[in-house]
């Protein structure tokens, strides 16, 4: 029996009688595209319940919110209800409430099991997957008759697809195209090749292994064919400089309207694949703080967190947006079934996720050891060190983390 059970049914007729008025704040980082979406199923949810207003706070972009909610749980202040990456969760793992405590045993059966194993910490589910994607391959239809499948045949492409008409050492068009502050796209392809960044116990860095330094010596070949950039890849995609490249499912609408805007037809397949089609998945969770919340906001955020998990609340989310579905009824639904049938592209996601995603370490200094690892990703995709120099210093300083 859950130890809140009680309470929130107590709440909840409260609510039904009329009687509390609870105002709760939502802190996320869902602009342009995705924004609206993320309105219309808030304003859904107030509508159904009256007694209940939500706050619905836009924060910037993701390192903007993240800045925020740092400071805010520093300074004992944070909001109801945030977006937030497994990496950010792990820094404040005691101001969470354990929402296996508050969500009905419907709601909980009914998360897909992949996505519940990458929101538990700690043995805890601490939050629940929201605007999940997954990486995919985007590419040209003009340019790119059939997608690779495998490594090798994404390189070669790639550098078949590279033109440099001028000679000057500047292509005007590259196969593919990279971004440094996005390890992700390494990551995915480190899980293609069964590599890691630590052994299965924690005790023991792994990354600069032969698995490793394969997987670093292929980004390295990969970069010799790509534009190497920090932005995102919709825009240059659009003008004609690249061909094909790795990015999320989110990316969708944008990589779409760059590629209409181009005038060229844009289609999706998996990730090329190596030992195994392993693909990162990637995008936020939803987590209920109890630090300095009441008893009544609390519980209208589990409350909202299991009208967002309703199948067709996560469908009606996941059609308008590129992310997934994140239940076992959303994704079985006829409506979800009959969407992907009518779009091939969201039925790869789809297959994508089913077939190989995987979540962040969540390793509780894995905020840190993603930033040491753009750092020497970026210097391999850059040239300015070899995959093997890069990998050892990576590992020492993984190391030290670790061991703190």
């Amino acid at each position: 029996m859950r130890r809140c059970g009680l309470f929130v049914a107590l709440v909840m007729g409260f609510w039904v009688l009329g009687l509390p008025q609870v105002t709760i704040d939502f802190w996320h980082a869902m602009s342009e595209r995705h924004g609206p979406f993320l309105e219309q199923l808030v304003q859904g949810f107030m509508e159904e319940n009256p007694g209940i207003e939500v706050n619905l706070v836009y924060q910037g972009g993701y390192s903007s919110l993240s800045q925020k909610l740092i400071g805010a749980v520093a300074a004992g202040d944070p909001p109801t209800i945030a977006q937030q990456y497994e990496n950010w969760t792990t820094q404040w793992l005691d101001a969470l409430v354990p929402l296996e405590d508050y969500l009905s045993p419907e709601v909980l059966a009914d998360i897909h099991p992949r996505f519940l194993e990458m929101n538990k910490f700690e043995g805890k589910l601490l939050t629940v997957p929201f605007n999940k994607s997954i990486i995919v391959l985007y590419y040209r239809a003009d340019l790119v008759p059939e997608p690779p499948t495998t490594w090798e045949g994404f390189l070669e492409l790639a550098c078949a697809l590279t033109v440099d008409e001028d000679g000057d050492g500047v292509p005007e068009r590259y196969g593919t195209g990279l971004r440094p502050p996005n390890p992700e796209i390494f990551l995915t392809f480190l899980a293609q090749n069964e590599g890691s960044i630590l052994s299965e116990d924690w005790t023991e860095v792994t990354i600069n292994d032969e698995r490793g330094l394969e997987t670093m010596e292929f980004m390295a070949s990969l970069a010799e064919c790509a534009l190497v950039q920090g932005g995102y890849l919709s825009d240059p995609f659009g003008q004609g400089l690249i061909a094909m490249f790795v990015d999320t499912s989110a990316g969708y609408p944008y990589n779409l309207a760059a590629a209409q805007q181009g005038g060229f037809e844009m289609r999706v397949a998996k990730v090329p694949c190596r030992r195994s089609c392993a693909s990162m998945v990637q995008g936020t969770n939803l987590g209920v703080f109890s630090m300095n919340q009441t008893p009544e906001q609390i519980a209208a955020a589990v409350k909202l967190i299991e009208y967002l998990l309703r199948p067709e609340n996560t469908v009606f989310w996941a059609k308008n947006t590129g992310y997934l579905p994140v239940t076992v009824s959303g994704f079985d639904s006829q409506e979800w079934q009959s969407f992907i049938r009518e779009h091939p592209e969201q039925a790869v996601m789809t297959e994508q996720f089913l077939e190989g995603g995987f979540g962040q370490l969540h390793h509780p200094v894995y905020w840190d050891i993603r930033s040491v690892l753009i750092t020497y990703y970026e210097q391999v995709l850059l040239g300015e060190s070899d995959p093997k120099t890069a990998l050892d210093n990576l590992a020492a300083e993984i190391e030290v983390l670790i061991s703190e």
